[in-house]
């Protein structure tokens, strides 16, 4: 567990034909990267559909919409790809002919409709006002008029030959403009530069305001029927012709074509499918090909030299969440450790600490546990309010209560340098861990002996150094730790020019893991700032009256669990990744990129299988 294993390299023979549709059962596993072995013959299966699948590209700027308010149907794709695209493009084809006449007259009724929606805001606003909207609407055919919506900040210009009238509406300009008619185009051109919303006014509407409303909520009704009939009638023509079986297999080989694009050759008919597998056992690949009644062929072998393998973190499923701080970094090397393991113990430790809280850690534990299912690192809260309680024990504290429960050790208010000086004894254990895990990256890469005569050497001195700063006696073994480094590095480089640069590193990492180590005081400072949080609202709690005292101590509480425990995640998140994973950790691993499925549920369980309908 403490090293990352590479992905194992997989192999699938099938046919062309059923290229697709293996791929699209691969991927809804979750657990493969397609990688075409180098300096092989590459069948791009898709060359010759290029232009048939811009068709549908072009096709579905238009339609998307439409198409998006039907469920597709996708089934088992086993027919030669070239055949599918040509069926499923004439299906289209015949659809769009019968769809076009409807979709012209929806857009006609959907944009008359926004339009009178804004001009009857308009008219709305100049009701009982001193406007006679029945002149305007009576002008022409040498005058002409229209309503423009400017934002507040626009500062338009009128020319002296029209006449703007200001109409009241909050956050924007609203102006009514008379000119004339065959000049009006000239003042549009730069209020739509402002960003302006031009609105017209229909021929049709005439009378007073109160009565051209009127008429225009009268049209706008009639619109909004007229709208749900041509969408029921477009509904019925999706069915009809089956466009959730035609689009789904054109969404497979338009995902395809953009997620895989091309395949090894392996004959005339046949293909292989390669790439890298996190299924270390095979038993997923297999089961899903069995499951779905492909005619194609599994096999796991060495992959092929020269390719570096994706890095797999192999760690029970109670750990994984923690592999969390670890990708922060990437992922490790092949000849790095994986430091999950210690993070699964380090990490609720520190959260605890900083946040020693029966109560408050039974919340957030409980919210965890309620999240595990649908947030992975949810998982983390939990451990961590498990952690929290155990604490809460330790240090005596219920839900910021101090005298409800015996604390087993202390109160952290009652010895702070004791609550501090522990997290700095914890980071001087912690930073060892993290050297020995830099000998384990050592021994990975084959380079251990090198660790031995260097780094052991500085960490002997740190030891020692920390042991003379507590008892001058232990000074002895500073000055061994340091002849140790010194040595190695003369044996290492056989070079003074290396023996120097050795030094100044010696210096330079000397000084950082002291810093280090003393970064971890801010663990004590952030138990002893939760104490002091707590103290302060069961205080105003116990000086109030009791309806008062009992809103004030939940309130609190959940300010606290709220505002410390994001604190307290952030500077447990810092300690690991800037005082620990610099030990040992540098992130140079190739990242396991799985290739994500056409669509949610797409693949069912083969030729004969009875495909639900799927949004």
């Amino acid at each position: 567990m403490l090293s990352p294993v590479p992905a194992r390299w997989f192999e699938v023979l099938c046919s062309r034909g059923e290229a697709v549709h293996t791929s699209a059962v691969l991927a809804a596993t979750g657990a493969v990267e397609i990688e075409v072995r180098p300096n092989l013959v590459t069948d791009v299966l898709l060359r010759e559909l290029a232009t048939g699948l811009a068709d549908f590209e072009q096709r579905q700027t238009r339609y998307g919409r439409y198409w998006a308010r039907g469920n597709l149907r996708p089934a088992p794709m086993t027919g030669a790809p070239e055949v599918v695209l040509a069926r499923a493009l004439d299906r289209l084809s015949a659809w769009q002919r019968d769809a076009d006449r409807l979709i012209d007259a929806l857009q006609a009724c959907e944009e008359e409709s926004t339009r009178l929606k804004w001009l009857g805001e308009v008219v709305a606003r100049l009701i009982g006002g001193s406007l006679d909207f029945d002149l305007v609407a009576r002008s022409g055919p040498v005058l002409g008029t229209f309503c423009v919506l400017l934002p507040s900040d626009a500062e338009p210009r009128f020319p002296d030959w029209v006449i703007a009238r200001g109409v009241s509406w909050e956050g924007h300009q609203c102006f009514l403009i008379v000119g004339p008619a065959e000049r009006l185009e000239d003042v549009k051109v730069p209020l739509r530069a402002r960003k302006g919303r031009i609105i017209e006014r229909p021929a049709w509407l005439c009378g007073r305001a109160d009565e051209a409303h009127a008429a225009i909520l009268a049209r706008r009704r009639q619109l909004s029927t007229r709208i749900v009939h041509l969408y029921a009638e477009l509904d019925s023509l999706y069915e009809d012709h089956r466009l959730g079986d035609v689009l789904a297999q054109l969404v497979w080989l338009a995902w395809f074509a953009r997620q895989v694009g091309g395949l090894e050759r392996a004959s005339d008919h046949l293909v292989w499918i390669t790439g890298w597998s996190n299924d270390l056992t095979g038993r997923s690949l297999a089961a899903a090909l069995e499951g779905t009644e492909s005619r194609a062929l599994l096999r796991f072998r060495p992959p092929p030299p020269g390719i570096e393998p994706p890095q797999i973190l192999d760690n029970p499923r109670w750990m994984r969440p923690f592999e969390l701080f670890a990708r922060a970094f990437g992922v490790p090397g092949a000849d790095e450790a994986d430091p999950t393991p210690v993070l699964a113990l380090v990490v609720p430790l520190i959260f605890g600490y900083m946040f020693g809280d029966l109560g408050q850690g039974l919340v957030l534990a409980a919210a965890g546990w309620w999240l595990r299912d649908r947030f992975e690192p949810a998982r983390l809260l939990m451990y961590c309010g498990l952690s929290a309680m155990a604490f809460g024990l330790v240090f005596g504290s219920l839900f910021g209560r101090e005298d409800l429960i015996p604390a087993l050790w202390l109160h952290p208010l009652d010895a702070p340098l004791v609550v501090i000086l522990v997290p700095l004894i914890f980071a001087v254990g912690l930073l060892v861990v993290g050297q020995m895990l830099a000998a384990v990256g050592a021994r990975q890469r084959g380079d251990l002996a090198s660790w031995w005569r260097v780094d052991a050497g500085f960490l002997l001195f740190y030891l020692g150094l920390l042991g003379w700063l507590a008892d001058p006696a232990a000074a002895w073994l500073a000055a061994l730790g340091l002849a140790w480094y010194l040595i190695g590095a003369i044996v290492t480089s056989d070079r003074w020019l290396g023996v120097l640069a050795a030094v100044g590193r010696l210096l330079e990492n000397g000084l950082q893991i002291l810093v280090n180590t003393l970064s971890f005081a801010r663990v004590g400072a952030f138990a002893l700032a939760h104490a002091a949080l707590s103290l302060a609202v069961v205080t105003m709690a116990d000086a109030a009256p009791l309806l008062w005292s009992m809103l004030i101590l939940i309130l609190g509480n959940l300010v606290i669990i709220a505002l410390e425990g994001l604190v307290v995640s952030i500077q447990t998140t810092r300690l690991m990744l800037f005082e620990f994973f610099n030990r040992f950790l540098r992130g140079t691993g190739r990242v396991f990129r799985p290739l994500p499925p056409p669509l949610a549920g797409v693949v069912r369980a083969g030729p004969g299988a009875s495909p639900t309908p799927t949004g």
